[in-house]
């Protein structure tokens, strides 16, 4: 069985959004085992570009840590390709056949990732051409995921 875990930097604030992501992984939970680890975000006191890059790295080392060789990782990030669910589920389907058995997905702060993690990936996805906050992405990572096993074994959800 695959084991996926969901790094995230941030906590989910907004009570909707944790419901539904808590909603999503008890559904995945009867698929895979599932787990998540939320990293505080590095103080950025002001927009200057170093300061922001350093918050990045420091974010990076923590999302990043613990991550053995054979691990696969999949950072979001708005660089990364889209694929369509159904791509989505053979990649996963594949991950779940050939291992390895665990499977990172690796979601940044506010502002992104750093240039560490997303060489560390495996692959490099992006949800959307669009941005979204850091909490919504995670809540479209659960949904995506649970699409992702319902058209592997064939269930309705897909439709």
């Amino acid at each position: 069985m695959v084991k996926i875990k969901v790094r995230a930097v941030g906590k989910i604030k907004e009570p909707f959004i944790r419901d539904a992501i808590a909603d999503y992984a008890k559904r995945i939970g009867s698929f895979c085992q599932l787990e998540c680890n939320e990293y505080l975000e590095a103080p950025v006191p002001d927009d200057h570009p170093s300061t922001i890059e350093m918050a990045c790295i420091t974010e990076g080392a923590k999302l990043c840590s613990g991550i053995e060789a054979d691990d696969y990782v999949i950072t979001l990030d708005r660089t990364g390709r889209q694929l369509s669910s159904e791509s989505f589920a053979d990649l996963i389907k594949r991950l779940e056949v050939e291992g390895p058995y665990q499977v990172f997905f690796i979601i940044g702060g506010p502002h992104g990732l750093s240039e560490a993690c997303n060489k560390r990936a495996d692959k490099i996805l992006s949800l959307s051409a669009m941005t979204f906050p850091h909490q919504l992405a995670r809540l479209l990572l659960y949904e995506q995921i649970y699409r992702a096993f319902t058209i592997i074994r064939g269930l309705p959800y897909h439709r």
